[in-house]
């Protein structure tokens, strides 16, 4: 496999940076990750990295050195990041309804094609010859909203409810998780992953700024979205890959950000073999069932409003 990467996150105007970005790869198969800590609930960048370092290290440990169902994996690995963020909140004696929480985006190539999940409003983008050939649709009031027909476009960018996702890793609430078909990639192709400080003044504009060479494109897109975010601007983070060929070219090891709420630092994680492996479809769905269980005995009393 042929292709750069090329990334930045940055606090924005915001006391800490709760997004947190990842990327590897084996001989065979390349993985991408956003996640965007939940500044409504305490410890946003806590669910954060942990979904970015699960994923990772389950990567890690399954690409070796391809992953047999790249679907399936990341379907799994959206649930298996949700159980793990509230087991984390009840070692804490934290409240399942009070846990971390925070949206991902996430994207698997293998054998030259891209497929990807999300979880709430992170976003991601496959850009084809300076056209947007395909994006991820938001889970958020406003996008059903908009699929509705009850706003229009111009009214959504403005909404007073435009940050509120419908869905979440954390919490009391099955996510929904939405999965890509596999889409083909040709020589130029740029997918881009990105939390919503970054595509929400600048989505239309986004397939042509990143058409050009990925360094440059990168620092000015940041740029950009940090001073139209205004003074109260969010977290900005953004990865970016530029698709050249299927030939074989390593380029690194598997690759994370480390628990830091500002830095930028790239560093590597290790594969711990001897403590994971590949789940079954029937453990896939015992997990999700352990998820509903674990709601069920730690939902609190309903209280009127």
């Amino acid at each position: 496999m042929h292709f750069k990467v090329v990334h930045d996150s940055r606090i924005g105007r915001r006391s800490n940076n709760q997004d947190r970005l990842g990327w590897g790869q084996s001989d065979q198969a390349v993985y991408l990750i956003v996640a965007d800590g939940m500044g409504g609930h305490r410890l946003g960048e806590v669910a954060a990295q942990l979904a970015v370092q699960k994923f990772a290290h389950s990567f890690a440990v399954e690409a070796r050195p391809r992953l047999d169902d790249p679907r399936k994996f990341l379907q799994r690995m959206m649930y298996m990041i949700h159980e793990s963020i509230n087991d984390h909140a009840l070692m804490r004696t934290i409240p399942v309804s009070d846990a971390p929480r925070t949206t991902c985006v996430a994207c698997v190539i293998q054998d030259g094609s891209a497929t990807w999940a999300h979880v709430g409003d992170s976003r991601l983008f496959l850009i084809r010859d300076n056209r947007l050939l395909v994006r991820t649709q938001d889970h958020s009031r406003v996008q059903a909203l908009l699929d509705a027909g009850e706003i229009t476009a111009e009214e959504a960018h403005v909404h007073p409810q435009r940050n509120l996702v419908t869905t979440c890793l954390g919490g009391d609430m099955i996510p929904r998780v939405d999965i890509s078909p596999s889409y083909v990639l040709e020589p130029g192709d740029t997918l881009a992953l990105c939390s919503d400080g970054i595509w929400a003044n600048l989505t239309d504009i986004l397939p042509v700024a990143l058409s050009r060479p990925l360094e440059q494109a990168v620092a000015q897109v940041m740029d950009q979205a940090e001073q139209l975010n205004g003074p109260n601007g969010d977290n900005l983070s953004l990865l970016t890959l530029r698709w050249e060929s299927r030939k074989i070219k390593s380029l690194g090891e598997v690759s994370t950000r480390p628990f830091d709420p500002s830095q930028t630092i790239i560093e590597n994680l290790q594969s711990e073999t001897s403590k994971a492996r590949a789940l079954s479809d029937a453990e896939i769905m015992s997990a999700i069932e352990s998820i509903r269980t674990n709601l069920k005995k730690n939902r609190p009393p309903e209280t009127a409003k």
